[in-house]
């Protein structure tokens, strides 16, 4: 499959959100954010759930497109 591309590791996820790989397990471990983890206990997050996080706490992106 192609989903690959959508998944972010910690610190990518971290790094798009624009907070600390710290802040992001606390938001993970106290439920405020969905993610995936592997059968050999790695943790993951799709650009969907990312994207909902920001929807439900009005966070901007840190990343822009715009030149």
């Amino acid at each position: 499959t192609d989903g690959l591309k959508d998944e972010y590791n910690e610190a990518s996820a971290a790094s798009y959100l624009g907070v600390s790989a710290r802040t992001l397990r606390r938001y993970r471990m106290t439920g405020h954010i969905g993610h995936h983890r592997s059968p050999g206990g790695r943790v993951s997050y799709t650009l969907d759930q990312l994207i909902d996080f920001q929807l439900s706490t009005r966070v901007p992106p840190a990343h822009s497109s715009a030149a």
